[in-house]
């Protein structure tokens, strides 16, 4: 699906940029990183998984949330963000990591697969990861 028809479908919408939004899912994606890193220790390392991904998933939405748009589809959100921080090589390639995330998710959550400790530590570092990039790129638009 092109991001065209992401906006067209509804998938994607322009709203106003909304600093509010931007902070409260940077603080969201902090919080699931605690949270990922919590059941790292407790060896779940399939929540763990799916808790750095929902990282990912709020440091994504305050990209949108920065450019003046709501999502209702991880799939275009990630298509958003490849395209719109084309010019951000990190941001990017994290999105593009993030991508085939979705998929590992969505397997581990509706389907029961599991998840070994070092696709979890992956994860959990590359939200690390794109939280920091975020927080930068945010702070800047200030």
């Amino acid at each position: 699906m092109s991001l065209d028809e992401c906006f067209r479908k509804g998938m994607l919408k322009r709203v106003r940029p909304d600093k509010d939004e931007i902070d409260n899912s940077l603080g969201r994606s902090k919080h699931f990183i605690g949270r990922a890193s919590g059941n790292m220790k407790q060896k779940y390392f399939d929540v763990a998984f799916l808790m750095a991904y929902n990282s990912m998933f709020q440091s994504c939405k305050a990209l949108l949330f920065i450019k003046g748009v709501k999502e209702r589809s991880h799939y275009c959100m990630i298509e958003f963000v490849r395209k719109e921080f084309v010019s951000n090589e990190k941001i990017t390639s994290l999105a593009k990591a993030l991508d085939s995330y979705r998929l590992a998710r969505h397997a581990i959550q509706y389907e029961g697969e599991s998840c070994d400790e070092d696709d979890a530590k992956s994860i959990i570092q590359d939200a690390k990861d794109l939280l920091e990039n975020v927080k930068k790129l945010a702070e800047a638009k200030k």
